[in-house]
């Protein structure tokens, strides 16, 4: 049986989706590559033809997943004025939905620290893609009229308050954490 010309391409897509979607909700160690390969609806043989070994794909859904979650973020802003693209984004960032959905969340906050104990390319992924989000916030920081250097700060206190929010045993305490998380990043004074 032939495939279309795209047949090879569309599968890979498939494998990088659904890794990034269990890599978020289970970390590294949590899945494995046949787990990954049904869930794309593939044999687990045909993995190779895809990538060289599962380090090669977690680098490629982490990309993925952050690609994903600084393209929700930017969408989430666009068609806002400049003013209010700072504010939109931490709320998406910062709110209970985010929380709640692991899977289709930011990579940052479900594997930083995991990343942290991983070979020097998926770190380097993960550093390249943490610069992105930095400049997507240094942009609506500028638009709001507020120093760009405070960027780093910021992404730096969403990624520890929702990590933190799903940590703790305690929705009540969960919610607090978000909140003053978003205050102390839309308070300019408090940034200050």
């Amino acid at each position: 049986m032939r495939y279309p010309s795209d047949h090879k391409e569309r599968s890979r897509a498939r494998i990088v989706e659904q890794a990034a979607a269990l890599l978020r909700e289970r970390g590294i160690d949590g899945i494995g590559v046949a787990e990954i390969m049904r869930q794309a609806g593939l044999t687990h043989g045909g993995f190779y033809a895809h990538f060289d070994s599962k380090e090669a794909l977690v680098e490629d859904a982490l990309v993925k997943a952050l690609d994903d979650t600084r393209d929700t973020l930017a969408q989430h802003a666009a068609t806002l004025p400049p003013a209010q693209r700072l504010e939109a984004i931490v709320r998406s960032y910062l709110s209970r939905s985010h929380q709640d959905a692991p899977g289709s969340g930011c990579a940052l906050a479900a594997l930083g620290s995991e990343i942290a104990r991983q070979p020097p390319p998926l770190r380097a992924a993960l550093t390249r893609q943490y610069d992105r989000l930095v400049a997507l916030i240094a942009g609506a920081l500028a638009d709001a009229g507020r120093p760009a250097e405070g960027a780093s700060a910021i992404v730096s206190t969403m990624v520890g308050a929702l990590t933190l929010s799903r940590s703790v045993d305690d929705p009540e305490k969960a919610t607090q954490i978000l909140r003053r998380a978003r205050q102390a990043i839309l308070t300019p004074a408090a940034s200050a």
